[in-house]
């Protein structure tokens, strides 16, 4: 507790920071000051200073966070009181996290917006002007113009802020984006029991690792404090993983599948959780079968997004690989995602390596993540499941650390400091730990085998990670 306590702790004394600083803001970012929540958005120095907050709490939230992890789950404590305690103080930083007095994204003026569009009939997939007005479309309108971008959402998301703005707009512009930031705060804090269900073919411990590793990640929390609707996707495939874990695997890939009505990378679990399948033929069927039937539902509903990709954002989209590794170079970045993926799927070098399952899983899920053209800090919710499935290796500790170095990606927003030398610098400190640890993995792995070759299998376990 005295190390998880840091996790709020670090978030509490990050707000008080920023509000400290933000009582001398000066006068140009007067507007965004006064905009029902605040977005720290190429604010120059001042913008730094704010990052720096932001920094520091990511920083001792960090600490608290990797001392769980490395402590690992207490054995004196039973499974319901540790993740009552792992979501209680997930809860408070949640909370701590939300007494910060500006965010660093606008996302969550867009699911107001989209659902406010939604209903005053504008669909939030045409890319339309809008010529209506009411204090949340005037302060979406403020952070993203007008039109807005087209919503990439799927539609039970549109339906889901359509409800929140009914039921909240009345109360204020404000209403509706803390109401998305406290479905976002509680989504995350479920995921911490929806995670020991999801993990339960694993032993308990990397069960509780796994619930506390997702609840209580730093930027998981951050992610949840500014509304982002990552953690709420991700409750929801981890709830079909828990179906699946109880054998009711045909249900549990359907609720997987429809997932995508909320975000599309849920389309991506459910093939994963299809393919992880395979060795068992009648266990494989029930889960194709539910991915599919959970495909083809989100196809029929979600008709508008696709027409709304096709005929706007397919054509306009531009490739803007900013703070990503291929903005270093894209053929680095080409050969370093191949190299990950032949090893996450290569018969000869799994053989070589001796690697397992999951860890296998993170090696193609960190190619995956090299391969983002623009990764921002809320996608690396995706990373942490998949990280505890390689608990105590290596290649399970690459995307713990790639999820927390993310964070660096808001300091050039914040500070409008977008210069190439910077940029880069950013660009290395985000991905060189995590490919170091993976490059230790590797070297790990060989000296094991090597060992195993000399002195036998016991030897070499002993020594393992």
């Amino acid at each position: 507790m005295r190390a998880a306590s840091l996790v709020p702790a670090g978030f509490a004394i990050g707000a008080a920071l920023c509000a400290l600083m933000l009582r001398h803001a000066p006068d140009a970012v007067a507007v965004d000051r006064a905009q029902p929540l605040v977005v720290v958005t190429y604010w120059q120095q001042f913008g730094a200073q704010m990052w720096l907050a932001f920094a520091v709490a990511i920083a001792i939230a960090s600490v608290g966070y990797v001392w769980v992890l490395r402590k690992g789950p207490s054995t004196s404590l039973g499974v319901v009181r540790y993740l009552t305690m792992t979501g209680m103080v997930s809860a408070l930083a949640c909370a701590a996290a939300l007494l910060f007095p500006v965010v660093f994204s606008s996302d969550v003026y867009a699911y107001a917006g989209y659902g406010d569009m939604a209903l005053h009939g504008i669909s939030p997939y045409a890319h339309a002007g809008i010529t209506v007005r009411d204090p949340l479309l005037d302060a979406m309108q403020w952070q993203w113009g007008n039109p807005p971008p087209m919503c990439v959402y799927g539609p039970a998301f549109v339906w889901l802020a359509q409800g929140i703005v009914a039921m909240f707009l009345p109360l204020g512009a404000a209403a509706p984006l803390w109401a998305f930031r406290a479905l976002a705060c509680i989504a995350l804090v479920a995921c911490a029991p929806l995670a020991y269900a999801a993990f339960a073919p694993l032993p308990r411990t990397t069960r509780l690792a796994a619930a506390a590793g997702i609840a209580l990640n730093p930027i998981a929390i951050w992610s949840a404090a500014e509304g982002h609707n990552d953690t709420l996707a991700l409750a929801i495939v981890l709830g079909g993983f828990a179906l699946v874990a109880r054998s009711r695997v045909f249900a549990g890939a359907l609720v997987v599948a429809l997932s995508a009505l909320v975000k599309a990378p849920g389309a991506i679990a459910a093939v994963a959780l299809a393919v992880a399948s395979w060795p068992e033929r009648s266990r494989f069927a029930r889960a194709a079968g539910g991915a599919a039937l959970g495909a083809a539902i989100v196809a029929g509903l979600a008709i508008p997004l696709e027409y709304g990709v096709r005929a706007h954002l397919a054509p306009q989209g531009h490739y803007f690989p900013q703070f990503s590794l291929q903005y270093v170079s894209i053929p680095l970045t080409a050969v370093v995602a191949a190299l990950l993926l032949w090893a996450s799927t290569g018969s000869a070098i799994l053989r070589y390596l001796r690697m397992t399952h999951g860890e296998r899983v993170a090696f193609a899920v960190m190619a995956l993540w090299i391969a983002v053209p623009n990764p921002y800090p809320w996608y690396a919710v995706w990373l942490l499941p998949a990280a505890f499935l390689a608990w105590r290796s290596y290649a399970g500790w690459a995307l713990i650390a790639a999820s927390l170095l993310i964070g660096l990606r808001y300091y050039g927003d914040a500070s409008t400091d977008l210069s190439r030398p910077l940029t880069i610098a950013i660009v290395a400190l985000q991905f060189a730990v995590p490919l170091a640890l993976l490059t230790l993995h590797m070297a790990n792995a060989r000296r094991l085998r090597r060992e195993i070759r000399t002195t036998g299998p016991g030897f070499a376990a002993s020594h393992s990670p």
